[in-house]
């Protein structure tokens, strides 16, 4: 379960951003409350197996909120983007076997051997969050083209370190081409990135980063000393701007010299932040200074690349490595690994018989009617990819799994695997 302090950290995180009285707040795998215990009166909280007063016991994936008011998702499920290497290894594993290909083509393999979490995003935004109609929230076409960072398919795009950055991984599964062709055509953008994708981009990349550190201070993995060892090394301090980060780093450690316990703490959040504003800084001077490029389509990297906030990113990601090498976080993450191959070999195993199917009595069937039903749904009604059954269901899978938060991903785990009734 999430640790107290750490709900906190993040809540405090979401109260710089948003006003929480704006929101209605929703932990959906609630635990012992840790979240559910800080957020406002009114907020709602579920889990399968609550283990604190108030919390609904409740599969979240199978809820419906009515509420006027926009909701707010809080929670902290651990398994990321180790979970999308965990999806894509087992699918990698599954095809070596040449019986498993036939009747696929390479599409459709590359499809889940490459899985990634951005693009099962366009699929939920486009599709699997059935509200009114099949499409899903009816976001318009500019904010769906916003969040395909990779305006590729499967086998066009993944080219790692390409030339052009738009071909590094892939935008879209062959479930949604017609989605994705309509966006495109509509808009003119002719296969290239929609500019706002550059930004949005180069936003999340500074989010993240920069949290990855004070993560670190909170688990006790770094250190004031290793964390100036680190951008020194990257930065030059005779550059006026990133010797000016360099000293307000020492700067913010002196301050709070009469601060002992939440010395580091608070230096690192104040550096944050002084070192989130140059980076945003360097952004919008690297956009506007190739604004004709950006909008022509010709704009072949990340702005952070070419931008002055590159050695502070790298510098972020340095951290990072520490961070994760956390004994917690790792065994965390194997756990994680070992859960989602469990549960994608019990699900894709139903899924190749012909009775994982919404009706009969059969252990396939039972499984098919475990999957959230909102899924279901959208798989029988609205699944307009027909070339190959088996690729839909393997899908239908996948939605489910990748969907679920960690808890609820352990807790099924458990009983299908008889470990916990």
């Amino acid at each position: 379960y999430t640790r107290p302090d750490v709900a906190a950290f993040f809540y405090d995180r979401f109260k710089e951003y948003f006003d929480p009285s704006d929101y209605l707040m929703v932990e959906p795998s609630a635990g012992t409350g840790s979240f559910y215990k800080i957020l406002p009166n009114g907020s709602i909280a579920y889990d399968i197996e609550p283990k604190y007063p108030g919390i609904i016991n409740a599969n979240f994936l199978e809820v419906e909120i009515e509420t006027d008011r926009p909701i707010a998702i809080i929670g902290n499920p651990p398994f990321g983007h180790f979970g999308e290497s965990a999806i894509q290894s087992f699918f990698n594993t599954y095809f070596e076997n040449s019986d498993n290909r036939n009747g696929w083509n390479d599409q459709e393999i590359a499809d889940l051997t490459n899985f990634d979490g951005n693009v099962q995003t366009f699929r939920i935004l486009r599709k699997l969050q059935f509200l009114v109609d099949e499409f899903s929230y009816n976001l318009t076409f500019p904010t769906l083209a916003g969040i395909i960072k990779y305006p590729k398919s499967s086998i066009d795009g993944n080219k790692g370190k390409a030339t052009d950055v738009s071909e590094k991984k892939f935008g879209y599964f062959v479930s949604e081409t017609d989605d994705f062709l309509a966006i495109d055509n509509h808009l003119k953008l002719n296969g290239k990135r929609h500019p706002i994708t550059f930004l949005l981009e180069a936003a999340d990349d500074i989010a993240y980063s920069a949290a990855d550190i004070e993560d670190g201070v909170k688990v006790g993995n770094l250190s004031f000393e290793l964390i100036r060892e680190v951008f020194e090394k990257h930065l030059n301090r005779h550059d006026p701007d990133e010797g000016r980060l360099l000293n307000d780093l020492e700067k913010f450690h002196t301050d709070y010299r009469n601060l002992p316990s939440d010395r580091l703490n608070l230096t690192v959040q104040r550096f944050r932040i002084s070192a989130q504003g140059f980076m945003i800084g360097s952004i919008v001077k690297e956009f506007t200074d190739n604004y004709d490029d950006i909008m022509d389509g010709n704009y072949k990297s990340e702005l952070i690349n070419r931008s002055k906030a590159n050695n502070v990113r790298n510098a972020f990601k340095d951290l990072s490595y520490h961070v994760f090498k956390n004994r917690r976080i790792v065994e965390t993450e194997i756990a994680g690994w070992e859960i989602i191959y469990g549960l994608l070999d019990v699900f894709i195993t139903a899924a190749k018989s012909p009775k994982f199917k919404d009706s009969g009595n059969s252990k396939e069937s039972r499984l098919f009617n475990l999957i959230s039903s909102s899924y279901r749904h959208i798989y029988l009604n609205f699944n307009h990819y027909n070339r190959n059954e088996e690729y839909s269901k393997f899908q239908l899978v996948v939605d489910f799994i990748s969907g679920m938060t960690d808890s609820y991903a352990l807790a099924l785990f458990q009983k299908l695997k008889g470990i916990k009734i």
